[in-house]
């Protein structure tokens, strides 16, 4: 009969302490990627959706400009009105870029409203004539920004996408390319 080996006491709680170090260390690196990859995901959803939300308050702020206004002074208070309400947002000023370029689905000659205070361009503007005395003005809001996993630094997404072989932690998995997130409001003034 063989005799069992007894252990003190210490050597036990030793072995216990080394159990429980390897099942947190385990835990946390699930936890972590859990964590980042739900920041990883809401982050380019809150853009997106803040950039909607900022083209339409925009549009509602270019709708406060008199359109009785001689066309040139119009266009260039159209503009103001779209840049403040954008840039007095709660997004830094290198989360987000205009520019965008339009689409010209309505056959109008859209023409880009001007920049304002180093800030890019927000938007175009057309004008559509109704009758010989009587025109409209359509606006055309846009924010946008390239959020890719590569490329100068204003174009990388604000979390670094993790890359793990080939699956990324994160929504947007083709982002070497131009992932482009945008918000956009048309209105007619």
């Amino acid at each position: 009969m063989k005799k069992r080996a007894h252990y003190s006491p210490s050597y036990r709680k030793h072995q216990e302490k080394g159990a429980i170090a390897i099942e947190f260390a385990a835990l946390f690196l699930l936890f972590f990627t859990v964590l980042y990859a739900i920041i990883s995901f809401t982050l380019p959803m809150l853009l997106t959706f803040t950039f909607k939300h900022l083209s339409a308050e925009g549009a509602r702020a270019a709708l406060r400009v008199d359109p009785s206004l001689n066309e040139q002074t119009y266009i260039e208070l159209v503009s103001q009105q779209v840049t403040q309400a954008i840039t007095s947002s709660w997004l830094p000023d290198n989360w987000y870029d205009g520019n965008c370029q339009n689409s010209n689905h309505t056959g109008l000659p859209w023409q880009q409203l001007p920049a304002q205070n180093g800030h890019p361009s927000f938007g175009y503007l057309a004008k559509e004539v109704i009758t010989s005395n009587h025109s409209r003005y359509l606006l055309l809001v846009c924010i946008r920004r390239k959020y890719n996993r590569t490329g100068k630094k204003e174009e990388r997404a604000i979390i670094p996408i993790i890359q793990i072989g080939e699956h990324s932690v994160s929504p947007l998995s083709g982002t070497d390319g131009n992932q482009i997130l945008k918000g956009h409001t048309l209105i007619q003034l």
